[in-house]
């Protein structure tokens, strides 16, 4: 059990870093932007090549893709709950005043429009909305502090030999600290403040997109798992 536990977890900290090390080798993209039919053609070249220049020089942003893969992977794991509580009834949380049925309803409900609010946030920190860094860096610098005061529970569990509580923790002390480094750091700040809708867009498209959506779904079957085997 220790065993395969290690192993997922391992596994899951590899891809991880792949997706970090995919978010450095990427440039940014440069688009050119309209002007006043007023400009001359002249000035408009020069401004377009200024513009162009200065989009080349900003560093790469950091952090976007393990932010997105938490929010997502949230989503994935609220997404589950209720389908879980239906197989597993002992997990399914009772409303005072409500039978069961209309608590599976309720919670179908709660659950699915939260798992969709995470996934049209980390869209919108995926084109490059300044504000949803800020929340994001708030929402995971709460994670980490989570994860610091869950340690003793974390080493009671270890200790009776339930495993499961790693994949939390290493989510919370590992990469939530590192996207909340990452997001904060101020050539990341620049290119949110900088960069289009348009053009984060287009940087974080094709295989990231399917690259990123494929770990959440992992993380995120991995701590509903974690989640049940408490």
């Amino acid at each position: 059990m220790l065993g395969s536990v290690i192993a997922i977890v391992i596994l899951f900290i590899a891809m991880m870093d792949i997706v970090i090390r995919k978010e450095r080798g990427r440039k940014p993209c440069a688009e050119a932007t309209g002007l006043p039919a007023a400009i001359s053609v002249k000035e408009e070249a020069q401004k377009n090549r200024g513009q162009d220049l200065a989009r080349e020089e900003l560093p790469a942003p950091q952090g976007i893709g393990v932010a997105v893969a938490i929010d997502w992977g949230l989503a994935v794991q609220t997404f589950l709950t209720p389908i879980i509580a239906i197989v597993h009834p002992s997990t399914q949380p009772f409303l005072v005043g409500l039978d069961s049925t209309l608590s599976l309803v309720l919670l179908f409900v709660i659950a699915w429009l939260f798992a969709g609010v995470c996934v049209l946030f980390g869209e919108m920190l995926r084109r490059g909305h300044n504000w949803t860094r800020w929340i994001q860096i708030a929402f995971n610098t709460l994670l980490s502090l989570a994860g610091i005061a869950a340690l003793p529970s974390l080493y009671q569990s270890i200790t009776t030999g339930h495993f499961w509580s790693l994949v939390t923790e290493i989510i919370l002390i590992i990469f939530s600290p590192l996207v909340v480094w990452r997001l904060s750091r101020p050539a990341t700040g620049r290119w949110f403040k900088t960069i289009s809708v348009a053009e984060a867009r287009q940087r974080h498209s094709g295989k990231w997109v399917w690259f990123i959506a494929l770990w959440a779904i992992i993380g995120g079957v991995l701590q509903t798992l974690a989640v049940m085997n408490r």
